[in-house]
């Protein structure tokens, strides 16, 4: 601002380079947007009131200057600066600053003011009670103008309207030129009927510059936006229905934001009217017009009925339905949307409001919509270590981020409500429901005072319910057809070639290996390393599971596994509800009961050997089946052998200790083999370790044993007399050394 103030100042009062309509509009737009946009960090509101009000004086003393050349014939005023000045007053601070916008209107445009200014004895003595203005600091709520010892008008005197001075200025040709009104006037001054709640004003302001017969503007997209906030503060609920059926929908499109704004108007109709006019219902709308089904007083379980089918049900249109990734703000607030909807099936089925029978679709429901939650939230877990430039520019995340996204599609939810509940049965519904006159076939008028005022006991939180036996069998379903359908590492579609690890677990093997080759410390590598809980530290801890493939799938989902297994003998299909297992270390896959059949014999496919404790159940959650496993794990681990029966990494040691451990425990083993293992066990000489050293120093000392004895034996008196003197050769055994005694060389 200081480099454009520095502009300004250079700009000559008169001639051909003097300011223009133009110059003045752009200096106050700059100003309305420095207010907006360059905010202190960490600013109060009564900081943030003093600066904007400031900003808004700046601009009144420009309009003076405005005012006085536009008398003097030297400039001409446009809608564009009329209507940058107003805009800039309803960015002020003060309610006098908002009521202005009128006069202003008034004194440009030659539109007389429709209410009686704030402060005025008019408006006192017509009964407008003292606007309140709750979220305007107490310092701004009055004006102090009068208090000044300065000789400068009063807050507001800029904007009196402009009166001749004699009768000849009348029919001079200095006669002023008001501007006209056009579709930015009319919007401004719905928004300052809005903020000094002039409801009357409003209308007379829009009967007035719509007419064909006056002004005759045609309103655009934001004039009906704006109308409908007025509306919607006056709780005007017909009005705001009969003026999106009439008015708005022949002329626009209506935008999410659209429905947004009526819907605490007539929650029921002004659904009905979003989801005729729109592609797909909108996530905030949805979670509005919930939270005030959830919050209706005098709500009964048919009126939750009714909701939820009106929530829950899909756009009936021709042709497939175009399906948009949600990222950002618009995945949050889709979940957000899901969050409340399950918390009216809650409401719904928590009361004794309704038959056991009829719960049963809304269980249903309410089971699939719990699964598909908690695969979002794990998916959030990715999407929150993304920066918000990644989020924004999507096509740059990398491929296994890129496919969380996919997975968690809203058409999954659609398609399993859409499956559930179709039109045919809703519209059963609603004729048993009017035949017994407890319902009728209109959508509940809910909200339709503008709100509702909740009482103590939907305040105070109650104690969470235990799920039954038949909501954790669901919930149960769910969770086994996603893991037979999905990666857990990537949360692709399953797809050849498919590996399993120790627990049954089914991967995709490029998920596997990207996992081995991720750097320590990468986020892939920590989140795989959660799931996989260490069962998995090579491609040897994984078995590539061999499916047989027949077509595709049906029913299959567009995010899941397109492939169809079949099992080579009963040519069942393999998956969730069918108990299956496969062999190790061939990995062909069966059904459990055929395996059982043909128990002992080599596998049918390839003619492989195997044992009873190799046959490995896949996603089981049989408890026995997951403690035999666990055992099975560590049994081979002790032998070092890896879950596909191949040697661990530096498991050498680990396999001579388990085999000399299984020695000691066969009692009945061969003789052979006991007396190597004792004569393995004897203590060598000195003790020596050395096998050659400990070989060589036991001969030497046997031959010293022999030499000894045959020396006693030459020394005995009756060995002596076996032989003659002359035979007898005289003794060596003192002429030798001590290197040579004892010994023959």
């Amino acid at each position: 601002m200081d480099g454009l103030w520095g502009v300004a100042g250079k700009i000559p009062d008169k001639g051909p380079a003097s300011a223009n309509a133009i110059t003045y509009a752009t200096i106050l737009g700059a100003i309305r947007m420095d207010l907006i946009m360059n905010a202190p960090k960490g600013e109060t509101e009564e900081a943030r009131a003093t600066r904007r009000d400031q900003g808004v004086v700046a601009g009144r003393r420009m309009w003076e200057d405005i005012i006085k050349k536009w008398r003097n014939a030297d400039l001409i005023i446009e809608e564009e600066l009329v209507g940058a000045m107003g805009r800039l007053l309803l960015v002020g601070a003060r309610p006098r600053d908002w009521d202005d916008v009128l006069s202003l209107v008034e004194q440009t445009m030659n539109i007389p003011r429709k209410v009686s200014s704030i402060g005025s004895p008019s408006r006192t003595e017509a009964g407008f009670p003292h606007l309140r203005a709750p979220v305007v600091p107490e310092q701004f709520r009055f004006d102090d103008d009068h208090l000044s010892p300065s000789k400068e008008p009063m807050r507001g005197d800029e904007f009196l309207p402009i009166t001749t001075q004699d009768k000849e200025d009348r029919f001079s040709s200095r006669r002023l030129m008001y501007a006209s009104p056009g579709n930015n006037t009319l919007s401004m001054l719905q928004d300052a009927c809005l903020k000094v709640v002039a409801a009357k004003a409003a209308d007379a302001y829009w009967d007035l510059l719509t007419d064909p017969s006056t002004y005759n503007i045609i309103p655009d997209f934001e004039n009906l936006n704006m109308r409908l906030r007025v509306l919607r503060q006056n709780r005007s609920s017909n009005d705001a229905v009969k003026f999106i059926t009439e008015e708005f929908l022949p002329r626009e499109k209506p935008r999410p934001g659209t429905f947004r704004i009526a819907m605490s108007t007539h929650a029921g109709q002004i659904l009905e009217m979003m989801r005729k006019e729109l592609e797909d219902t909108d996530a905030k709308t949805v979670s509005m017009y919930a939270d005030l089904a959830k919050d209706f007083p005098n709500a009964t379980g048919v009126h939750y009925q009714e909701a939820l089918l009106g929530v829950g049900s899909m756009n009936e249109k021709e042709g497939q339905p175009v399906i948009n990734r949600l990222v950002g703000v618009e995945r949050e607030d889709a979940i957000t949307a899901l969050n409340r909807i399950q918390a009216l099936y809650h409401k719904l089925l928590d009361s004794d409001s309704i038959s056991e029978k009829e719960k049963l679709p809304f269980k249903r429901m309410r089971a699939r919509l719990s699964a598909f939650l908690q695969r979002a939230m794990r998916a959030a877990v990715i999407v929150s270590k993304l920066d918000d430039d990644d989020v924004v520019g999507f096509n740059a995340v990398d491929e296994g981020v890129e496919a969380a996204f996919d997975e968690k599609k809203l058409v999954d939810d659609r398609d399993d409500r859409d499956d559930t509940l179709t039109k045919i049965q809703k519209d059963e519904f609603r004729k048993d429901a009017a035949a017994s006159g407890d319902w009728f076939r209109e959508p509940p008028a809910m909200g339709n005072d503008g709100g509702s005022i909740p009482t103590r006991r939907e305040l105070v939180k109650e104690a969470a319910k235990a799920l039954t036996t038949t909501q954790l069998k669901e919930v149960a379903t769910e969770q086994s057809e996603y893991a037979w359908s999905h990666d857990p590492l990537s949360s692709k579609p399953l797809s050849t070639p498919i590996v399993s690890d120790s627990s049954g677990t089914l991967y995709n093997k490029d998920s596997i290996i990207e996992f081995l080759l991720a750097e320590e410390g990468d986020a892939k590598k920590i989140d795989g390393g959660k799931i996989l809980d260490g069962r998995v530290k090579s491609l040897k801890d994984v078995v590539e599971v061999k499916f047989k493939c027949e077509g595709v799938r049906e029913n299959a989902s567009s995010t899941g596994r397109m492939e169809r297994w079949v099992c080579p003998v009963t040519d069942n299909e393999l998956g969730a509800g069918k108990k299956s297992v496969y062999l190790v270390p061939c990995g062909h896959a069966f059904e459990a009961s055929a395996v059982e059949q043909v128990a002992g014999e080599p596998c049918i496919e390839c003619n492989t050997a195997y044992a009873a404790n190799d046959v490995v159940p896949i996603l089981s959650t049989v408890p026995a089946d997951v403690a035999r496993l666990s055992l099975r794990v560590k049994t081979l681990r002790e032998k070092g052998l890896t879950h596909g029966l191949k040697k661990a990494p530096g498991s050498k040691k680990r396999k001579k200790n388990a085999e000399a451990g299984a020695g000691a425990e066969n009692p009945n083993s061969k003789n052979t083999s006991n007396a190597k293992a004792k004569s393995t066990n004897v203590p060598t000489p000195n003790g020596i370790k050395n096998a050659s050293t400990a070989f060589l120093t036991k001969r030497v000392l046997e031959e010293q044993d022999a030499r000894n004895k045959r020396r006693k034996m030459e020394q005995n008196d009756t060995q002596k007399s076996l032989f003659h003197s002359r035979d007898a050769k005289p003794s060596q055994a003192n002429s030798k050394d001590y290197m040579t005694r004892g010994f023959s060389m």
